[in-house]
Formats: structure tokens, C-alpha cells, sequence
């Protein structure tokens, strides 16, 4: 599956819950949840005072993806049902 529908089935779930100045799909942004491509894998981080905090570097776009899920709250139920959701729009298809 191609990373950009991993990307925008993303936008779709996170875009619903939160504002978009709380988050950023694509590199950074200042006081917010982001997710970029680097080196070769994914990187999701805070962003604040230009710099990246309590980062995880991912190998794959999915695992990067669930993670950027899960830094907005940590509530499991929340987490369950944005990564169920994520998994609907992608078809069941994951790779």
C-alpha cells in the first residue's frame, strides 16, 4: 500500500478529534504532535521551541502512524478507536 494512503487515512482520523494546529503530518510544527519521513524511516515527536521532544523513530509508515495515534491521549479506549478506525479506512489492508 502506498505511504501516502497511510498518510491521509491519518488526517482523517486524527482531523475529526483535534485541531489542526495540534498536530502536522509531514514535518515540523511548533506546539504540536508530528510525524515526518527521516532517514530512510519515520519519525513522530513534540514539537516545541524548534526542537523534537520525547521522540520514536519507526521503521515502518503503519508503526509511525500508531504512534502519532497514541501521543494524543492515553486513554485506551481513545487509542483503540482511532487505530480501529485507521484500519477501516485502510481496508483491513496493512502492511
Amino acid at each position: 500500500m502506498a505511504t501516502q494512503n497511510y498518510l491521509e487515512a491519518l488526517e482523517m482520523v486524527i482531523s475529526k478529534r483535534y485541531s489542526r494546529k495540534m498536530y502536522n503530518i509531514g514535518g515540523y510544527q511548533e506546539a504540536a504532535i508530528c510525524l515526518q519521513s527521516d532517514n530512510g524511516g519515520w519519525s513522530v515527536y513534540n514539537g516545541e521551541r524548534g526542537n523534537r521532544y520525547a521522540e520514536n523513530k519507526c521503521d515502518t509508515v503503519l508503526k509511525a502512524c500508531l504512534e502519532f495515534i497514541r501521543k494524543f491521549s492515553h486513554r485506551v479506549e481513545d487509542i483503540s478507536s482511532m487505530e480501529s478506525e485507521l484500519i477501516a479506512i485502510l481496508g483491513g489492508k496493512v502492511a
